[in-house]
């Protein structure tokens, strides 16, 4: 991986904390605004809050870190870094980053943190890559990724649909070198700390 200084720091930015049972609400309505989106979203429906337990506990269960951004004592962002979704064994060691910031927010460099944060936290967990899948037309995640150093790894042209157009799909990929590892946690750990927010 080449270093930079955005994808070089130890530490997790000011703000970045682990998520509460308290947050969902809050994470709920900004995935929402993402989906209702229309266009930059994998997900065209808004989700309920039941849902929404639903999704994080699942990704609790496997021990994936999910945090939240607060500024001015409100959450306007959050990120989960869970398990890459093809290959679950063979690519066990590499995460796929999903980040979610509140409409208001976009632009205003809250989502570079939160990429931020997914290195450190991928190190921390034990992850060797991170990827991204990102909607060929969401120039603001794509400059984020590449800011993280992220390259291009694929595409997959007009596979997401959005009423009566089509958009490509392009995945980015950031290798995390062993000499850049922080220890990792052990999975029992990592999914007893994790359980214990549910």
């Amino acid at each position: 991986m080449t270093s930079n200084r955005l994808n070089s720091r130890p530490d997790l930015p000011r703000g970045v904390r682990r998520y509460t049972q308290d947050d969902l609400p809050t994470m709920t309505d900004i995935f929402n605004e993402s989906a209702l989106g229309g266009t930059s979203s994998p997900v065209l429906r808004a989700f309920s809050l039941k849902e929404m337990t639903f999704f994080i506990e699942c990704f609790v269960k496997e021990g994936d870190p999910i945090y939240v951004l607060e500024r001015a004592g409100e959450v306007v962002a959050w990120l989960i870094v869970n398990r890459f979704s093809w290959g679950a064994q063979a690519c066990r060691l590499t995460g796929e980053v999903s980040i979610y910031v509140r409409h208001d927010h976009i632009g205003s460099g809250v989502g570079i943190r939160l990429g931020q944060a997914a290195v450190i936290l991928a190190r921390q967990y034990g992850f060797e890559t991170l990827v991204a899948w990102i909607i060929e037309h969401n120039e603001a995640s794509k400059r984020g990724v590449q800011g993280l150093g992220a390259t291009q790894w694929g595409r997959f042209p007009g596979i997401a649909r959005f009423a009566d157009s089509r958009a490509d799909v392009v995945l980015y990929g950031l290798h995390l070198a062993p000499a850049d590892m922080a220890p990792t946690l052990p999975s029992t750990h990592r999914r007893n700390t994790e359980a214990s927010l549910a």
